[in-house]
């Protein structure tokens, strides 16, 4: 065994907003119980405020990259992966994948393991990249026994080095009762709040939901939309919902650090990718008691089944997603599937799993 705790740096582009930062801010904050000892850079400013900072429970080192088409960031890296002397280095999204695990082995870190949160565009470039790291990272951590046997499959990977660690959630309770939220928020007593939780990007389809929305309050007009998040599509959704005549029916909070405990005043939980992997929001929203209505993405009835613990629409069009509204607005038995897709929650998205599974991980590699 390592003469010391497993030494882990987690490398992430951000620690706001998305559901693979929470994700990693858990991890940081559970791992030390483990006997791990963990740290975290963030390539990008880190987003996170000095208590939420404290609230981390591990070193943090932010590197603060200006823009992508920054790369002075890049030496520092290395440097700082050199001084920090990980035995791991776990990688995350975009940044972690290529610069990321390029930097670690420049920096001669003994092992690296990569997450694999979601699909990222392909080419001949990355594709060539992917075969040189690929070879040189330790392990692979996916969510399901589907994604595993794909990505061994499409990335010629072995079996043995993918390991699956579902994503654990772990919702705030609400501070407050569902008619003191409804009324900060500005939500009628007698509304039907549906609630959307992630970032602002083209991914996630929020142009389908808003026209989607709009066209099922022509036949509900009790319906209400609650978003929470920002991102680069900020600025045209605001625009798009105000052409709709939306206003008043649409709120957009920004980003919450309370976002799950808004939980307790929606209705129904709104999930309209195109792709995903382990959505946590859902997971959130599922745990909180709220039944899900989703596009079907890759994968997503290992986590919604449509009539049993949610909703899922026909395709990824606004009238889609209208007529799934519509539906699961005037479905008796939706109390029934909120209850279920709770359960669903509990099972699949448990925390205290999704760290020891981890820490587990990491003091195999150093053994």
């Amino acid at each position: 065994m390592a003469a010391h705790p497993p030494r882990v740096v987690h490398l992430v582009q951000t620690l706001s907003g998305g559901g693979a930062e929470t994700a990693v801010r858990m991890l940081c904050a559970g791992l030390p119980s483990e006997g791990i000892d963990a740290g975290v850079v963030s390539v990008y400013e880190s987003g996170l405020d000095e208590g939420a900072q404290a609230g981390l429970g591990v070193p943090l080192v932010d590197l603060g990259r200006r823009r992508r088409g920054d790369y002075a960031y890049f030496p520092e890296l290395v440097s700082t992966l050199r001084r920090l002397r990980p035995d791991i280095v776990h990688a995350h999204l975009h940044t972690g994948q290529y610069p990321g695990r390029i930097a670690a082995l420049l920096a001669g870190v003994p092992s690296i393991v990569l997450t694999i949160h979601g699909r990222e565009p392909g080419g001949p470039v990355r594709w060539a990249l992917d075969r040189v790291l690929h070879a040189r990272t330790a392990r692979f951590i996916v969510f399901t026994e589907t994604q595993r046997r794909r990505f061994a499959r499409e990335q010629r990977v072995p079996l043995e080095r993918i390991a699956i660690i579902p994503n654990g959630a772990r919702p705030q309770p609400a501070t407050a009762s569902r008619a003191e939220l409804r009324r900060a928020l500005g939500l009628p007593d007698d509304a039907f709040a549906i609630y959307a939780i992630g970032r602002f990007s083209e991914e996630k389809n929020h142009a389908a939901l808003l026209d989607g929305f709009a066209a099922a309050g022509a036949q509900a007009p009790d319906l209400h939309l609650v978003l929470a998040g920002t991102g680069p599509l900020d600025a045209l959704l605001k625009a798009r919902a105000n052409e709709l005549g939306l206003d008043g029916r649409v709120r957009f909070l920004g980003y919450r650090s309370d976002a799950t405990q808004l939980v307790e005043a929606m209705d129904l939980f709104a999930l309209t990718s195109f792709r995903e992997g382990m959505p946590l929001a859902l997971g959130e929203a599922m745990s909180g008691g709220l039944a899900p209505l989703v596009t079907p993405w890759r994968d997503h009835n290992d986590f919604v089944r449509e009539g049993e613990n949610g909703y899922v629409t026909a395709g990824f069009s606004a009238d889609d997603v209208a007529a799934a509204l519509v539906r699961a607005r005037g479905d008796a038995s939706r109390p029934l599937i909120a209850a279920r897709a709770r359960e669903t929650a509990r099972a699949l998205f448990d925390s205290t799993a999704m760290i020891a599974a981890h820490a587990a991980l990491y003091r195999e590699l150093t053994a």
